[in-house]
Protein backbone atom coordinates (compact mmCIF):
# COMPACT_ATOMS: atom_id res chain seq x y z
CA UNK A 1 0.00 0.00 0.00
CA UNK A 2 1.22 3.32 -0.71
CA UNK A 3 2.14 5.52 1.97
CA UNK A 4 -0.57 8.29 2.42
CA UNK A 5 -0.85 11.13 5.14
CA UNK A 6 -4.65 10.95 6.48
CA UNK A 7 -6.06 14.53 7.30
CA UNK A 8 -2.84 16.75 7.26
CA UNK A 9 -3.35 20.11 8.06
CA UNK A 10 -0.29 22.62 7.06
CA UNK A 11 1.96 23.31 4.18
CA UNK A 12 4.91 21.93 6.71
CA UNK A 13 3.58 18.80 7.18
CA UNK A 14 3.35 18.40 3.16
CA UNK A 15 6.89 19.49 2.87
CA UNK A 16 8.37 16.87 5.28
CA UNK A 17 6.63 14.42 3.74
CA UNK A 18 8.26 15.54 0.71
CA UNK A 19 11.54 15.12 2.16
CA UNK A 20 10.95 11.24 3.46
CA UNK A 21 8.74 9.77 1.37
CA UNK A 22 9.62 9.59 -2.52
CA UNK A 23 6.87 7.41 -3.41
CA UNK A 24 4.39 9.67 -1.39
CA UNK A 25 0.96 9.63 -4.43
CA UNK A 26 -1.76 9.60 -1.71
CA UNK A 27 -3.10 12.36 0.16
CA UNK A 28 -6.20 11.58 1.94
CA UNK A 29 -7.28 15.00 3.64
CA UNK A 30 -11.40 15.29 3.92
CA UNK A 31 -12.79 18.09 5.85
CA UNK A 32 -10.13 20.43 6.03
CA UNK A 33 -9.42 24.13 5.11
CA UNK A 34 -6.79 24.00 2.81
CA UNK A 35 -5.25 27.47 2.87
CA UNK A 36 -2.78 28.93 -0.16
CA UNK A 37 0.32 27.45 1.81
CA UNK A 38 -0.91 24.07 2.19
CA UNK A 39 -1.85 24.03 -1.45
CA UNK A 40 1.50 26.13 -2.88
CA UNK A 41 3.60 23.56 -0.42
CA UNK A 42 1.42 20.01 -2.13
CA UNK A 43 1.88 21.29 -5.06
CA UNK A 44 5.60 21.75 -5.14
CA UNK A 45 6.26 19.31 -2.97
CA UNK A 46 4.09 16.65 -4.32
CA UNK A 47 3.44 17.17 -8.46
CA UNK A 48 3.79 13.50 -8.63
CA UNK A 49 0.76 12.56 -6.74
CA UNK A 50 -1.92 10.52 -8.21
CA UNK A 51 -5.07 9.92 -5.58
CA UNK A 52 -5.96 13.29 -3.85
CA UNK A 53 -9.04 12.90 -1.54
CA UNK A 54 -9.99 16.74 -0.03
CA UNK A 55 -13.94 16.06 -0.02
CA UNK A 56 -15.69 17.96 2.67
CA UNK A 57 -13.38 20.38 3.18
CA UNK A 58 -12.94 24.29 2.22
CA UNK A 59 -11.05 25.22 -1.27
CA UNK A 60 -11.35 28.36 -2.86
CA UNK A 61 -11.29 28.38 -6.46
CA UNK A 62 -8.05 29.52 -6.95
CA UNK A 63 -6.54 27.36 -4.67
CA UNK A 64 -8.37 23.92 -6.89
CA UNK A 65 -7.05 25.53 -10.56
CA UNK A 66 -3.56 25.53 -8.96
CA UNK A 67 -3.67 22.13 -7.80
CA UNK A 68 -5.50 21.03 -11.39
CA UNK A 69 -2.37 23.00 -13.02
CA UNK A 70 0.25 21.46 -11.21
CA UNK A 71 -0.46 17.73 -10.31
CA UNK A 72 -0.14 16.21 -13.93
CA UNK A 73 -0.30 13.15 -12.72
CA UNK A 74 -3.35 13.23 -11.11
CA UNK A 75 -5.46 10.36 -11.79
CA UNK A 76 -8.48 10.36 -9.02
CA UNK A 77 -9.51 13.60 -7.51
CA UNK A 78 -12.29 14.10 -5.17
CA UNK A 79 -13.58 17.59 -4.07
CA UNK A 80 -17.06 16.43 -3.96
CA UNK A 81 -19.09 18.70 -1.23
CA UNK A 82 -16.16 21.37 -0.77
CA UNK A 83 -17.33 24.94 -0.24
CA UNK A 84 -15.32 27.65 -1.51
CA UNK A 85 -15.58 27.12 -5.21
CA UNK A 86 -18.07 27.54 -7.96
CA UNK A 87 -17.98 24.05 -9.63
CA UNK A 88 -19.58 25.97 -12.65
CA UNK A 89 -16.57 28.02 -12.98
CA UNK A 90 -14.80 28.42 -16.57
CA UNK A 91 -11.73 27.61 -15.83
CA UNK A 92 -12.22 25.00 -13.78
CA UNK A 93 -14.31 23.27 -16.32
CA UNK A 94 -12.07 23.96 -18.78
CA UNK A 95 -8.88 22.32 -16.66
CA UNK A 96 -11.06 19.65 -16.02
CA UNK A 97 -11.55 18.86 -19.88
CA UNK A 98 -7.78 18.63 -20.54
CA UNK A 99 -7.29 16.35 -17.37
CA UNK A 100 -9.81 14.19 -18.32
CA UNK A 101 -7.38 11.26 -17.17
CA UNK A 102 -8.80 12.82 -13.47
CA UNK A 103 -11.88 10.78 -12.41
Amino acid sequence: MPPYLHRGRSGLCYKRIGLHCHNFILLLAPYNNIGRDDVSTLVDSHPELMYLDLHGGVLENEYLVKILKGCKQLVHLDVRNCKGFDDDDDEILDLARVASHIR
